[in-house]
């Protein structure tokens, strides 16, 4: 019972943080948004594997959760293969995705999160190749 309370106490303050990170994204050009958030993507990308750095990649996630809930709300500049309430889709998929991942995180399940992190990859290249 102990363990469960202190997962429920790292989601509280993990989602607390992500409230407040949220509104500071929301500030930022899509451009800003999508860059910030390939920066902690890549720092994820690299510890992946590495259990230790668990909790540190929970808390990257739910900053990456926040710059893709500002960017649904933001229109990219190019919709070459694509239309505008596509791309509303695409990110709200990824913001599951990084749920799912963060979650993952949470739960020490790095096979999980692994299996996450390419999915969110692939997306990412699907949706570059459409916006811009």
């Amino acid at each position: 019972m102990k363990h469960s309370g202190k997962i429920l106490a790292l989601l509280f303050s993990l989602v607390f943080a992500g409230q407040v990170f949220a509104q500071d994204a929301s500030a930022l050009s899509l451009k800003d948004n999508m860059k910030q958030s390939g920066i902690l993507f890549k720092q994820v990308a690299t510890s992946i594997n590495d259990a230790s750095k668990n909790k540190d990649n929970a808390a990257a996630v739910l900053k990456m959760i926040g710059y893709f809930e500002a960017a649904k709300n933001q229109s990219p500049d190019s919709t070459t293969n694509g239309s505008l309430s596509d791309y509303q889709s695409m990110i709200g998929e990824e913001i599951t995705n990084l749920k799912t991942l963060q979650a993952a995180f949470v739960a020490n399940d790095n096979v999980t999160a692994l299996a996450v992190l390419q999915k969110i990859n692939n997306l990412k290249k699907e949706g570059h190749d459409k916006y811009k």
